[in-house]
Parts: C-alpha cells; sequence; structure tokens
C-alpha cells in the first residue's frame, strides 16, 4: 500500500497554482525586458511599485482560473490505533479561493524576492474507504469539504544573462508556511473517520509546506528558465529590417528598481554588419513612475547606416512634388523673385523655357545626435542639377556637394511623439559646372530656397504624423513623460490595465 505522505504528496498537485503563479509574474516582467551590450542603445528600468503592481494583475488574473482546476484523485492507506484504513478521494474540484496579498522585494545588486501572504483555498470531493481489523471489514463513502487557510510563500530569484543575450533566471531561496488544514468528512460512520481524521492533516500540511516550494523551484529553475533561453532577441520589422535587442549586460538592481541593458541596434536583413558607432553612456536619471525608458541616438544612427549602405539615401526631385502654387520655383525663366532662374542667372541664359531637376545622393553616413534642445541630424551629399528641356530631354548643369544640420523639437502630444524643425542651415559648394562658375553664396541661396518648400515641409510633415505610443491590448498609459536628453530620449510612464468584464 501506498503511504499517507505518498499519497498525500500526491494531493498537492490542487496547488499547482502556485507553479503557474510564478512563472506569469516572472514571464511578464521578462515579456518587457527580452534583452542589451556595455554602452546599450536602449535601457528599461522598473521600479518597485511597477513590479507590485505587475504582480497584482498577474494574481488577478490567475485568481479567476483557480476554480476551474482539476485536482487528481487520491488513493492510500494509513494504520490507526484500532485497524488499518485504505481511502479513496475522488472527483475534487475548487469551491474557493482567499487571494494572496503580494509583495515584490528587489534585493540590491542580487535579484527580486517575490511574497505572498494569507492565500486560502476550499475544495469538496468524494471519499470512500475501507477498514479491516482482522475478521472484522467495514466500508463506507460520503463527501468531504477540504480547506487550506494562512498559505504564505517567499522565492527569491536571481537574473542575468547568458553567452548569446538571453536572460536567465535561477531559485535562490523558498519559504512556505501553511497555519492549517482542515478536513471535513460527512455521510457514513462518524465515529470511526473522526479517530483518524486529525492524523491526516497534519502530514497533509506537512507534505504541501514541501511541495510547494519544490512546484516553485521547479517553475524557476526549470520552466521559466527554459522558456527564457528561447526568447526571441530579435525582430524581423517589415520586410528588410531587423532589430537586436539582446542582452549586453545583466540586469542590474537597485533597492528601488531593476534596470536591464539592450543593444538596440537595426540591420538590413540577412547582414548582421556592426555599425561603425558606439552609444553613449546613459544619464542617470530619477522618476516616480512605474516604467522609465532611454532611448539612445545610437539607435537612429544605426538605421542611417544601414540605408546608406542599401543605398536607400537619394531622391530626385522635380516640379510635379512641389504644391502647385510653388510648381513654378523650379522653372528657369522666372515670373518672380522666388524662382530658380532668378537667382541663378546662368541656368536662365543657357537653357530658358526648361525646368530644374535635382537629384539628390548622400554621401556619407547620416548622423543624429539627442541632446536638451532637441534631435540634431546631420546629413552630407551630393546634388546633380539638371534642366528637363521643352523636347523632354535632360541637360546636365553643375553638380554641388552640400551638408546640412537640421534641429527637430520633440514633445508628446496624445501619446504620439511628434516633433517639429526649429533649426535648418546649409553650406553648399560647386564642385563641377556646364554653365560657367557659381559662386557658393548663389548656391546657399538656392538651396535654402528648395530647403523652404521641399525639405523643411516634408520634415515637418513627418514629425506631425510622429511616433505613436506603443499600443497593448487592455493597457494603458498613464501620466508619460517624454524628456531629452544627453545622446537620448528618456519616457517614463505609469501602466494601467484593465481587462474586459
Amino acid at each position: 500500500m501506498v503511504s499517507t505522505r505518498e499519497n498525500f504528496t500526491n494531493g498537492a498537485k490542487a496547488c499547482r497554482y502556485f507553479q503557474q503563479l510564478m512563472l506569469v509574474v516572472v514571464v511578464v516582467w521578462l515579456g518587457f525586458v527580452s534583452s542589451a551590450q556595455i554602452n546599450p542603445g536602449f535601457q528599461f528600468r522598473l521600479s518597485r511599485s511597477g513590479l507590485n503592481y505587475g504582480s497584482t494583475v498577474a494574481l488577478d488574473i490567475l485568481s479567476k482560473g483557480v476554480q476551474q482546476l482539476k485536482v487528481p484523485d487520491i488513493h492510500g492507506s494509513t494504520h490507526i490505533r484500532v485497524g488499518k484504513v485504505s481511502y479513496d478521494v475522488t472527483s475534487m474540484h475548487v469551491t474557493g479561493f482567499t487571494k494572496p496579498s503580494t509583495n515584490v522585494v528587489i534585493n540590491a545588486g542580487s535579484g527580486l524576492t517575490w511574497q505572498l501572504n494569507n492565500a486560502g483555498l476550499s475544495m469538496n470531493g468524494r471519499w470512500h474507504y475501507k477498514f479491516r481489523k482482522g475478521f472484522i471489514r467495514i466500508q463506507d463513502s460520503g463527501s468531504f469539504d477540504g480547506h487550506v487557510s494562512g498559505a504564505s510563500l517567499t522565492v527569491s530569484v536571481s537574473l542575468g544573462q547568458d553567452a548569446s543575450g538571453h536572460p536567465t533566471i535561477s531559485s535562490t531561496g523558498c519559504q512556505c508556511n501553511i497555519d492549517s488544514v482542515k478536513i471535513r468528512l460527512h455521510g457514513g460512520a462518524s465515529w470511526l473517520y473522526n479517530l483518524f481524521i486529525k492524523q491526516i492533516e497534519r502530514p497533509v500540511r506537512n507534505s504541501l509546506r514541501e511541495q510547494i516550494c519544490t512546484l516553485a523551484r521547479k517553475a524557476i529553475d526549470v520552466n521559466a528558465r527554459a522558456r527564457l533561453a528561447t526568447l526571441p532577441t530579435e525582430i524581423v520589422v517589415g520586410n528588410d529590417w531587423v532589430f537586436d535587442y539582446r542582452l549586453v549586460s545583466p540586469p542590474a538592481f537597485q533597492a528601488e528598481f531593476l534596470d536591464s541593458f539592450h543593444k538596440g541596434e537595426f540591420f538590413a536583413k540577412g547582414d548582421p554588419t556592426e555599425a561603425p558607432y558606439q552609444a553613449a553612456v546613459f544619464p542617470p536619471a530619477t522618476s516616480n513612475q512605474m516604467v522609465t525608458i532611454w532611448v539612445s541616438d545610437y539607435i537612429l544612427n544605426t538605421v542611417g547606416y544601414v540605408l546608406y549602405k542599401r543605398g536607400i539615401l537619394k531622391h530626385n526631385l522635380t516640379k510635379n512634388e512641389l504644391p502647385v502654387d510653388e510648381k513654378g520655383v523650379l522653372n528657369t525663366t522666372c515670373t518672380s523673385s522666388t524662382c530658380f532662374g532668378f537667382l541663378v542667372p546662368q541656368v536662365a541664359t543657357v537653357h530658358p523655357n526648361a525646368s530644374v531637376e535635382l537629384e539628390m545622393i548622400a554621401s556619407s553616413y547620416p548622423t543624429a545626435s539627442i541632446s536638451a534642445a532637441g534631435f540634431r541630424g546631420n546629413f552630407a551629399g551630393l546634388i546633380n542639377l539638371s534642366a528637363r528641356l521643352a523636347n523632354g530631354s535632360l541637360a546636365p548643369m553643375f553638380k554641388t556637394k552640400v551638408s546640412v544640420t537640421f534641429l527637430l523639437t520633440a514633445y508628446l502630444d496624445n501619446m504620439v511623439i511628434q516633433a517639429t524643425v526649429t533649426d535648418f542651415s546649409s553650406k553648399t559648394k560647386l564642385t563641377q559646372s556646364e554653365i560657367g562658375h557659381i559662386p557658393d553664396d548663389v548656391l546657399n541661396a538656392a538651396f535654402n530656397l528648395i530647403a523652404n518648400i521641399f525639405i523643411i515641409p516634408n520634415l515637418n510633415t513627418v514629425g506631425e504624423n510622429g511616433i505613436p505610443f506603443p499600443s497593448i491590448e487592455d493597457v494603458r498609459f498613464t501620466n508619460t513623460e517624454l524628456e531629452m536628453d544627453d545622446h537620448c530620449v528618456r519616457i517614463a510612464t505609469d501602466v494601467q490595465y484593465s481587462p474586459p468584464d
């Protein structure tokens, strides 16, 4: 026969919701984290209040499913003072659940401790026993009610990083306490089962305490560790881009928050060549919000690097792309002073009644730098200017090199990060001409005209469309703040989870 201890060890499976709860809270946190290098491209901070809110949400979600738990049947035997009893406990289901309080403690420099206090679980089911003493045989059956109260669990974990940039997790401690286990049987010969019911309650309580920590350690050291080892560390964006967000150093733990550090680099799909840049160190900051994210200008520079490498940074500008009331700006024969032929007289002389077309090509990687003033972009390129003649042919005129610097001021409007151009400057120099020498100040005036009617309006349109804050189902971001800092944008926000009823 199977012993009481062994069978009620099996009965501990009724409390597997602890295992599920451990996994959900770990994955909820690491789902935000996912992956970083020294001097990361982005950094994610989760405050203690954010951790506690996440664990409360996870607990609420799991609590709703506890009553659907299926509890396995129990079969066994025990010796009592008057003989031996074999028993079967079947058809068990949960009838009540007391949700525990939850608290997350950040262990500075080491990891996290998760505390659940005063959980309770009630269930009922069917029982059947056979009593044997010599030639005496008695059997009976009925129903039962069971109640576990005052259950508390404290689990500590450490979080790290493996060689491939995946997060790792290990349990470092577990304590479980159960104040009481009560079992009441109904039906049958109460004078008999009352003799052994008290002897069952204590081993059941002890077995549950051991098994809950065993399940919690397994949930962390086996299940969660395996899941984290297979988390993706990069995602495909569109058809041509890959974003690498692996961890570049282990998570760091302070008394009130934890930080994770991620690479944050864009690659062309199929070409994981590193960009020739190094992310700057993020400036320190304090925040009362649940979540704080630092996004480095390094990420933007990796985008520019890929665009340049792939030859995407080029554009042919014709009058067809200008607003209706500005199409005459590129004419060589002018009726107003805001006209290319007026600013560069040689154009009007050599190619009258034509239209200027500009082939613009980047000559080096564009760069971006973020500061408290805003987002500053730097672009260097070549411009080949030609005249579209009346017969449709294209006549080369001259070539220039140009360098452009512009400043975008960013702001948050209705959960969309928007920007507007607040400064724009350029330098233009002639490199080759088919129509004679053109002074640099004339070229600068002509390029500024193009910038004012085409480049700056398009930058403002992109800035107005902005970047929407990520949308997560049933999640609302509140108290959101955006701040430009040295080489980064910092976003701090609270999170509110509101599932449908």
